[in-house]
């Protein structure tokens, strides 16, 4: 089981980074991201997909 005290490097930023990562899912495949990337980059791109999604389907 992984420590949460492990160094961890972000997959999208590079950055060092302790604690429990993110999944970095749509930015990158794999990996774990550290929590400014996930809030500043993985976030606002689910969202945007979501409403792309959501006007795609009022469109048919």
């Amino acid at each position: 089981m992984e420590q949460k005290d492990e160094e961890k490097t972000c997959c999208i930023c590079g950055m060092k980074f302790t604690g429990y990562g993110y999944n970095p899912y749509p930015i990158k495949e794999s990996g774990e991201c550290c929590r400014q990337c996930n809030y500043e980059v993985v976030v606002p791109e689910r969202y945007r997909r979501h409403l792309e999604y959501q006007k795609s389907k009022e469109n048919e």
